[in-house]
């Protein structure tokens, strides 16, 4: 989806990125990247853990490309326009958006459905897309790495 589409289903608003947010963002991808190898954690934990870092490296690079998702289904909407930032990312907003889901359902509705497998699946996503979501940035957006 284009961001005209984005803006004009209110998906997203347009808002220019600061370095500053870039570098706060950065921190909360580095605590929750940190945090989830923590001794004694579940793996509802663990795969939330990642589930975070992985939605905010995608808000990273949707402010990165001048726009904001909007709070009302924020986390829908920033892997929606995660795809419009570059259709490169299309499998990955897929795969992140079923992440959501399951992660809805650990968080609201039923402790322990994660599987082991789904945990470290996600945690080695998370932690390639850092790779790859700061080279992109780096390509695209200079001025803010």
């Amino acid at each position: 989806m284009s961001w005209q589409k984005l803006l004009a289903s209110n998906v997203v608003t347009k808002l220019a990125p600061t370095k500053v947010e870039m570098d706060n963002l950065r921190r909360i991808v580095t605590r929750s990247l940190n945090d989830v190898t923590a001794k004694g954690l579940s793996t509802d934990a663990r795969f939330i853990m990642s589930y975070d870092a992985v939605r905010t490296l995608s808000a990273m690079i949707v402010r990165a490309a001048g726009y904001r998702p909007r709070t009302v289904g924020g986390h829908y909407n920033t892997f929606v326009a995660l795809e419009a930032a570059d259709p490169a990312f299309t499998k990955l907003s897929a795969y992140f958006d079923s992440c959501r889901f399951k992660r809805n359902l650990s968080e609201y509705t039923d402790a322990g459905i994660v599987t082991e497998t789904e945990a470290e699946e996600l945690l080695k996503a998370a932690r390639q897309f850092a790779i790859d979501a700061e080279a992109w940035i780096k390509a695209n957006h200079p001025s803010l790495v």
